[in-house]
């Protein structure tokens, strides 16, 4: 009870607080990788910009490398269907799949929604879009056979209709009965009074607008998909569903000037989608999508392109979503001739140079496709040196020298503000490693906003067997063409989705910088050491053996065989060049890996054990098998565990059961409640006993497979940022705030022969005092499955004896964590509390060994605890599971500096299973940030996630794109760009929206808040006093791309508004200790983004629910047959049973009937923003109940320290 009440006193200074702001603050910042899911693309020839509208609702535009910009549709479910740009404009109007209309701007470095309009009624579903000439109105052709003028000065709707019915007039007879939708709408070019309209069976129509009346008619017998005019406007061309495209000449109605063109008939073929005509001085361009024959070829993607004599067709791995053509000069006003040939697939974006003799693609400096081949696993480095930057860069352009034209990215537009990364010396080179499952590694630049490809190395080049396809140099696929072949297909694109043999998949792979070593290890239990080279080399692989479980007799494998090395000489093409390749046996997939290039040693851990390489002598130095004596059934090949009986599962459930019931009873009559987070009774969320032993019974029959990703989903909505508002019941007997004791989830012992136990999860080296304080000794740390550090100590020969000795490894110490949680990861830090340096940095000059104590941080899934070196004493725990019902995906050290750089500190940081990261402070263990960054039911990206060491991170946001994050304050990778408009570029739409001004009159009431898109908690207790506080639930949320802060950098790119799971941003959970009145104004100003969202669902869910409102600016929403304020800036949660609050905010009395919302409006002050108050929010409640795989005794570490003589 003491030191639960001298904790309360600890309360970080304001200058702490202030630290805190300029050091941490989580923001995304930057999408790497392909957009998922493209559906629609745009050119800007003015402005030379490139935009992608995606199924998910986002838009993306792109310049020359590092300018982007992001938009995101408030609807999430609404696909882009269409995108076009007003050109010169920087406007770009959007249609999406629910028929509303969208109008954006790049404003400042972002691209903002300023406009919407929606079309209702089938008959008004928009199937064509055309653009005027004179960027007044868009035209908007209907299923219905309309055509609407949409102006885009004020975004409305014309009261200018081109009805079908007055189109048909001078029709046919046989095509006034129902044309069909329109199909088609483009201005005839030097006249744009007249617009040609295509209906869907084949019907065209030259209008004019200004008689207006139809000035021709062309009829064709072929179902229309697309038109495009000559540049001369006297002939157009017609796609169709035939496979066919024909030539008319404007003036002469009814039929084509020639016979329709089958480009590769006469058998039947498949649609012409869309078709490009290009005027060009010699010849004209061809281009159009689809056209195969349907018996031979229906499956293929493919754009042919005609250029008199010359005829390709490119033929691509996946759908075709849309293309266009860059011209040379776009003021030409007699040629469109094309430069290049952007196209838009559903994989990869791709670029043709139509100036070169042999039409190679262009190198794509942004929108590479990272899953060309499935990523499997990353990694990423920073302090890359200069030398082997170079290398790698050299050998790259080896790799593709015949693949891509040396000609410049045609897509220039925007302008780079300030120190820009592009285009000049990169302050820090980074590389971004990513394994995939083909066996190939490949090399990032990951230095800047635009992710560029290195380099590529292929581990299939040293295995042989019928599925594996011999590969050129390093990955590079040797490609033949065949001249005769009809159609004249040619293979472009790098997206590969299959893998020839799934054994060759990279689970692991580490990089030694300073010495040039790659590590790659795989699915069957081949790990590959490489070095860099720079020349070309044939040598002979040495394949060495090591089998882990050689002291098991009765081991049996039940798994797949590994590869087969090839044999003899092999070629190498210059960048890294294999030297050593040891196989384990048996040949399970690589679940950990460790390189200390220095001492030249490679360690390996797998689901038996783990094995230490040396790979300058290539001899295995020591195999240490992990399995369980009792259990030689093979670990590793039965991935379901069933470890416990139904009998049991169902004894516990209902013993669970009543333990919560007399809990209730207890605290019916007024007894104290011990949980802050818990649920009340009278919450409509609670779950009654009966679908929790409904749950237990259903984990147990067979869901422990999901590895408790979703073990405290009911936890985390009583403490999200959304959810925050909670009633409360606290009778006459309840507890003050600060008198609330703490609560710890019981979590259940993890049982002792857990099959899957002996996986080895992590492998560490580091030269500290494991023996001795005086004496420093290289060791291996290894953390397994079920919770034990085996720790090695390492004797490596000195000098020239390295080549000549053996190197010698034994077992040293061994620690078993009592809860047996997984070992995440192990770090040692010195006296300045920080990571020991990397190999060579030492010896290179770069950092300077520490000598003075060193403590090491183990990470387990349930805890984070510290030991000092070498009595392994405990020094500092933080216990997560227990507290907040969250495991350890994640953990990392990283450097987190201020502003000017007079004070920079080494943290903790980790990821956890519902896609939080928290930042800790070492070696007190403190709470400095925790940032929803990941939505829980992305696994996929919540299994991807590396941490940088400047605190930023990287992971999957979908198969094709990586997201980057930062949780520092000075580490920004984000887009620093603008549009350079010309003068009078939008005076068309002066006074419709003037937001300057706006911004001015709340930059003072924003600069006050200081929030920028983040908040900082004030540290938590320290670890060892954190089970004596009781944590309040921090409820707001900061919208983090929503603020409108000005300050002197850039706004935010992109990333818009909402407050679903992965835009929340929910700081951590206060001690009632550390509540000052900064922590509360920030919680309270942080909640008010998210209050309009919020109230609908408190009328659902309020009650017993007392909802208070301090002095606030308070509008009122005119509804009909209501009269309830719906919309508040800020909300507190009262507790307390009086329910009084007092200097002119209202009150509302809780009683024991149910409340409506009652919502209470009182005038802010004059002179500023509004006063706020210091509210305690903590609510008598009762903890949930965890699941019983999550269910753990009190955690302890025991150390045994075994002598291996």
């Amino acid at each position: 009870m003491l030191k639960f009440i001298r904790g309360k006193g600890q309360q970080p200074s304001a200058e702490r607080q202030k630290l805190q702001r300029e050091l941490f603050a989580f923001r995304k910042t930057v999408q790497h990788g392909f957009p998922h899911k493209p559906t629609a693309l745009a050119w800007d020839p003015a402005l030379r910009l490139l935009a992608i509208g995606t199924a998910t609702g986002s838009v993306k535009v792109f310049g020359k490398p590092g300018v982007e910009f992001y938009g995101q549709h408030t609807n999430h479910d609404s696909s882009v269907t269409q995108l076009v740009f007003l050109p010169n404009e920087g406007r770009i109007v959007s249609l999406c799949d629910d028929n509303s209309l969208h109008l954006w701007e790049i404003n400042e470095g972002c691209l903002e929604e300023v406009k919407s309009q929606a079309l209702e009624g089938k008959l008004k579903k928009i199937s064509a879009v055309c653009l005027e000439s004179a960027c007044e109105h868009l035209l908007l052709g209907t299923e219905g056979g309309n055509i609407y003028l949409l102006n885009l000065k004020t975004f409305e709707m014309a009261d200018t209709i081109i009805y079908q019915d007055v189109v048909m007039q001078n029709v046919p007879e046989d095509y006034k009965i129902n044309p069909g939708a329109v199909e088609a709408i483009a201005e005839q070019p030097g006249n744009p009074d007249r617009i040609l309209i295509g209906y869907n069976r084949g019907l065209m129509v030259l209008w004019d607008r200004k008689t207006p009346g139809a000035e021709q008619t062309y009829i064709s017998t072929q179902q229309l998909e697309s038109v495009c005019w000559h540049k001369s406007g006297s002939r157009f061309a017609s796609s169709h569903n035939d496979g066919s495209y024909a030539i008319w000449d404007a003036s002469v109605g009814e039929r084509p000037s020639e016979e329709p063109t089958t480009v590769y008939g006469p058998f039947p073929c498949k649609a012409v989608t869309k078709l490009l005509w290009r005027h060009a001085k010699k010849d004209d361009y061809m281009v159009f999508a689809g056209g195969m024959p349907r018996a031979s070829y229906s499956d293929r993607h493919t754009i042919t392109v005609q250029h008199g004599k010359r005829h390709v067709v490119f033929d691509f791995t996946s759908k075709v979503i849309d293309f266009f053509t860059v011209a040379i000069d776009p003021d030409d006003r007699e040629f469109d001739e094309p430069e290049a040939l952007i196209v838009l697939l559903e994989e990869e974006l791709l670029a043709i140079d139509l100036l070169a003799d042999d039409w190679r693609m262009l190198s794509l400096p942004y929108l590479v496709s990272l899953h060309a081949s499935a990523v499997t696993c990353s990694q990423h480095i920073s302090g890359v040196p200069q030398d082997l930057w170079q290398n790698i860069m050299l050998a790259g352009k080896k790799q593709t020298q015949d693949l891509y034209s040396d000609r410049e990215w045609p897509v220039t537009g925007g302008k780079i503000l300030g120190d820009a990364t592009e285009g000049g010396e990169k302050a820090s080179r980074e590389l971004l490693l990513t394994g995939h499952e083909d066996g190939t590694v490949r090399f990032w630049d990951a230095s800047g906003i635009a992710l560029q490809p290195l380099y590529k190395f292929g581990s299939a080049q040293l295995f042989s067997g019928e599925e594996i396809a011999i590969e050129g140099s390093n990955g590079a696929p040797d490609e033949e063409e065949d001249e005769d072949e009809w159609p004249p297909f040619r293979k472009v694109g790098a997206f590969d989705p299959y893998s020839d043999d799934p054994r060759l998949a990279v689970k692991k792979v580490a990089l030694c910088p300073m010495s040039g070593t790659l590590v790659v290890a795989g699915t069957a239990g081949s790990v590959i050491v490489a070095k860099i080279n720079s020349d070309s080399v044939d040598k002979e692989v040495e394949v060495t053996p090591m089998n882990i479980v050689l002291d098991r007799d009765g081991f049996v494998w039940k798994g797949h065989d590994q590869l087969t090395p090839r044999g003899g000489t092999l070629s190498f093409a210059p960048g890294f060049q294999p030297n050593s390749l040891f196989q384990l046996h048996p040949p399970a997939a690589i679940t950990a890996l460790a390189l200390h290039a220095e001492w030249g040693l490679v360690a390996a851990g797998t689901a038996h054990g783990l094995a230490l390489f040396d790979y300058i002598r290539r001899k295995g130095v020591l195999t240490k098998c992990t399995l369980n004596p009792n259990d030689l059934s093979g670990a590793g090949d039965a991935p379901i565990s069933r470890r416990k009986s139904f009998k049991k599962s169902l004894r516990e459930s209902f013993r669970r059961l009543r333990k919560g019931r007399s809990t209730r009873q207890a605290d019916k009559r007024g007894a104290h409640s011990t949980s802050p987070t818990a649920v009340t009774p009278t919450d409509p969320r609670k779950k009654d006993g009966l679908e929790e032993v409904a749950e237990d019974m259903a984990a147990e029959a067979g869901e422990e497979a999901a590895e408790g990703e979703v073990e405290a989903v009911e936890q985390r909505s009583s403490m999200g940022a959304g959810d925050a508002v909670s009633s409360s019941s606290a009778g006459p007997g309840g507890l003050s705030p600060l008198e609330a004791k703490p609560v710890e989830r019981q979590v259940e012992a993890r049982p002792v022969d857990d099959s899957l136990g002996s996986m080895v999860r992590c492998l560490y080296f580091a030269k500290t005092f494991l023996i001795t304080v005086q004496m420093m000794t290289a060791t291996m740390w290894a953390g397994t499955n079920n919770g034990t550090v085996f720790v090695f100590t390492v004797t490596i020969p000195s000098g020239a004896r390295r080549t000549e000795e053996d190197v010698s490894c034994q077992l040293g110490k061994e620690i078993q964590l009592k809860h047996r949680a997984p070992v995440i990861g192990i770090a040692v830090i010195d006296g300045t509390n920080s990571p020991l340096p990397e190999p060579y940095v030492t010896e290179k000059g770069s950092s300077k060994q520490q000598d003075s104590p060193h403590r090491v941080v183990i990470c387990s899934e349930e805890q984070f605890k510290i030991f000092t070196l070498p009595s392994l004493k405990p020094f500092c725990k933080f216990k997560l599971t227990a507290h907040e019902g969250a495991r350890v995906r994640r953990m990392g050290i990283a450097q987190f500096t201020t502003a000017g750089g007079q004070h920079s500190e080494s943290c903790l940081v980790c990821l956890t299973n519902l896609g939080d990261c928290i930042v800790l402070s070492v070696p007190e263990l403190r709470r400095q940030l925790n940032a929803a960054v990941i939505r829980r039911e992305d696994i996929n990206g919540i299994s991807s996630l590396t941490f940088t060491r400047r605190g930023q991170a990287l992971y999957l946001h979908s198969s094709s794109e990586l997201q980057r994050v930062t949780l520092s304050a000075t580490s920004i990778t984000q887009p620093r760009c603008r549009l350079e408009l010309p003068d009078g570029a939008r005076e068309s739409a002066s006074g419709e929206r003037d937001t300057d001004e706006e911004d001015e009159d709340t930059e003072d009431d924003e600069e006050e808040r200081k929030i920028e898109g983040r908040e900082v908690s004030a540290p938590s207790p320290t670890a060892q006093e954190q089970q004596d506080s009781a944590p309040v639930v921090n409820g707001g949320t900061t919208d983090l791309e929503g603020s409108d802060d000005k300050t002197d950098e850039p706004r935010e790119n992109g990333m818009t508004g909402g407050t679903s799971d992965e835009d929340r941003h929910d700081m951590s959970a206060l001690s009632v200790g550390d509540i000052t009145i900064d922590s509360v104004k920030d919680h309270l100003f942080s909640t008010s983004g998210a209050e309009e969202s919020r109230v609908s669902e408190l009328k659902s869910s309020a009650s017993s629910t007392m909802v208070t409102t301090t002095t606030a600016t308070t509008e009122k929403l005119e509804q009909q047959q209501q009269s309830v304020v719906v919309r508040t800036t800020t909300t507190v949660i009262s507790s307390t049973t009086s329910g009084t609050v007092t200097n002119e905010t209202a009150t509302v009395n809780s009683t024991g009937h149910t409340p409506d919302i009652a919502v209470v409006e009182s005038s802010p002050p004059a002179d500023g923003p509004p006063a706020t108050h210091i509210l305690n929010e903590i609510s008598s409640r009762k903890a949930p109940l965890a699941k019983m795989e999550d269910l753990e005794m009190e955690p302890s570490i025991t150390a045994a320290v075994t002598a291996d003589v």
